[in-house]
């Protein structure tokens, strides 16, 4: 079974392609949603994120408000990267748990968008990077999640360099276009990935 990691550009179309890859019948974990469940009370990190960050995160029903918790690490390296040390290991311990559950079949893939600043290369048998120009992301998350354009640069310039995502790349998806394009290019991947495994998915 071939491990495929898909990361990439903010606002570049990541759970998109994740979505289109669902609807051809193939297994796609996520990581940001499974990191999410450390949001909620009775998971095994909620207590340490509550302790690490205060009682000021939490919501009305007493769970962790994720904008709240985003307002204090986004802009704080040495946060963030507290935060990081009590999430990471939860999810990679569910994303090894998904991929050992996927062994017989030919591929399963992972959407982990910080999959190069947390150095998971070595994770994975291929590498999908979904990318496109800076003002289509721009555009979306200001569109999408109502960002002012101040905070879609911010978020921008916080990511890793896309052209370095692009050189550690097995496979490049530009997605500047519409659905159907990306819809297309997902076909495509899809068809390289079964040429280079030698059989079908």
């Amino acid at each position: 079974m071939k491990k495929i990691g898909i990361t990439g550009t903010i606002a570049s179309g990541k759970t998109t392609v994740s979505i289109l890859l669902r609807r051809r019948g193939m297994p796609v974990f996520n990581s940001d949603q499974y990191a999410k469940m450390c949001l909620h009370k009775g998971n095994a990190r909620f207590d340490e994120i509550v302790k690490t960050f205060g009682e000021g995160i939490l919501d009305e029903t007493g769970d962790i408000n994720n904008k709240k918790l985003a307002a204090i690490v986004f802009s704080n390296e040495e946060e963030r990267q507290k935060l990081n040390a009590i999430v990471h290991p939860f999810v990679f311990e569910g994303m090894h748990k998904f991929f050992a559950q996927k062994e017989d079949l030919p591929f399963a893939f992972a959407e982990v968008p910080l999959l190069f600043e947390c150095h998971l290369e070595n994770e994975f048998d291929e590498i999908i990077v979904v990318t496109c120009q800076k003002e289509t992301a721009i555009q979306r998350m200001m569109e999408d999640r109502n960002y002012t354009r101040e905070e879609a640069e911010a978020r921008y310039l916080s990511q890793i360099d896309p052209e370095k995502q692009i050189a550690a790349a097995s496979i490049v998806i530009y997605n500047d276009e519409s659905i159907q394009d990306l819809d297309r290019k997902v076909n495509q991947m899809i068809g390289k990935l079964r040429g280079r495994n030698g059989k079908k998915a």
